[in-house]
């Protein structure tokens, strides 16, 4: 069961939709008064620095699983807008702040960060992610969930409700210095990148190009999107894009590891 502390009716307000100010304005009722400030971006490729980062600590974590586990939460909301149970809210100023606005308790909470965490590492643990099975498995799926929460508390302005919208909200507020937020998330790329292509010696050059190849462009793209201009899609179409991109960055892991000719010495048993 979720834990939140209310529900609400679904208020998605749509991209470019007259009703775009008065549906900022029932959001503000909903949750009381928030930093002016406080608006959200969605980390993106930090999160699979994180992935790939992990994946590295041994061949039996799949590419694929540990990416799919770093983007669960993005996954949750996009499943939770659509159904009306979270809201993401396209303010009328997105033109120039770049910021989205959220109520996603159910996908980001902390305590459902750590219910999602949980869930996920019972079923690697008992083998069902294609990461081996045991304890290693599931610590480190349990581990790759729980690090988006983390790292949104990092670039996210108080936005991240504990328990629910009617307890207090975290965010250190990087994203209040875009340059620095994005450095952190292209970093994250970069290292997670380099530790997993280092502990994959037997990756065919077709995969590792295509790996880098893809990553490259997703880094291009997201700060093409936050720096760029134009207004996003309507909320439908954020909220089946991050489902959507992740199912096919999860077969884009899933093949590149499926190219393997040797595996890592150090790797870790899985149990």
């Amino acid at each position: 069961m979720l834990l939140c502390c209310r529900t609400r009716p679904a208020r998605v307000v749509p991209a470019g939709y007259d009703g775009a100010t008065q549906g900022q304005a029932r959001f503000l009722e909903a949750v009381g008064p928030r930093d002016p400030r406080g608006r959200e971006v969605v980390m993106f490729v930090g999160h699979l620095g994180v992935g790939l980062a992990l994946a590295s600590r041994s061949a039996r974590f799949r590419l694929g699983t540990l990416l799919g586990a770093a983007m669960l939460l993005d996954v949750l909301l996009g499943v939770f807008v659509l159904a009306g149970m979270e809201q993401v809210i396209v303010p009328p100023d997105f033109a120039t702040a770049h910021y989205l606005e959220f109520v996603f308790p159910y996908s980001h909470g902390l305590l459902n960060s750590v219910v999602w965490a949980g869930i996920t590492a019972a079923l690697a643990g008992a083998g069902w992610l294609l990461i081996g099975r045991g304890a290693a498995a599931a610590w480190i799926a349990g581990v790759a969930v729980f690090s988006h929460f983390v790292c949104d508390v990092v670039e996210h302005v108080r936005g991240l409700p504990l328990l629910g919208e009617g307890f207090p909200h975290v965010g250190l507020g990087l994203w209040k210095a875009m340059p620095w937020a994005l450095a952190l998330e292209l970093l994250l790329l970069a290292v997670g990148a380099a530790l997993y292509l280092r502990s994959r010696p037997g990756l065919s050059r077709l995969r590792r190009g295509v790996l880098l190849g893809v990553l490259g462009l997703l880094a291009v793209l997201q700060l093409a999107g936050q720096l760029g201009g134009g207004m996003p899609p309507p909320a439908p179409v954020l909220a089946v894009s991050w489902i959507v991109q992740t199912a096919v960055l999860v077969l884009l892991g899933l093949w590149v590891d499926s190219g393997r000719v040797s595996s890592p010495a150090a790797a870790v048993s899985g149990g």
